[in-house]
């Protein structure tokens, strides 16, 4: 063979072995990938979880107040009374 094919094997076959080192590390790193793409995953739904269980207790704590403020409410029918008729009465009973 001639020198200059030798040396085209030659350069070939360095390319050959960068390319194997290249695929090999690929495959790792699709490996490490693959891994965080399940933690990722895992992280999502327990975030999701933790979402839904603070839900349920804003809604529970909202409804416990809308019930709770129901039951304060003065009834239409009633008038609210004046400041002054109840100074008024605590001033008689003082005498």
């Amino acid at each position: 063979m001639s020198s200059v094919k030798q040396r085209h094997y030659s350069a070939l076959a360095s390319r050959m072995r960068a390319l194997h080192l290249n695929l090999a590390e690929t495959e790792v790193l699709l490996g490490q990938m693959a891994l965080q793409l399940d933690a990722t995953s895992k992280l999502g739904i327990h975030c999701g979880s933790q979402f839904m269980a603070v839900s349920r207790l804003l809604d529970k704590e909202l409804q416990d107040l809308a019930a709770s403020t129901e039951d304060q409410k003065v009834p239409e029918n009633v008038e609210p009374v004046p400041k002054q008729s109840i100074a008024k009465q605590q001033s008689g009973k003082d005498a």
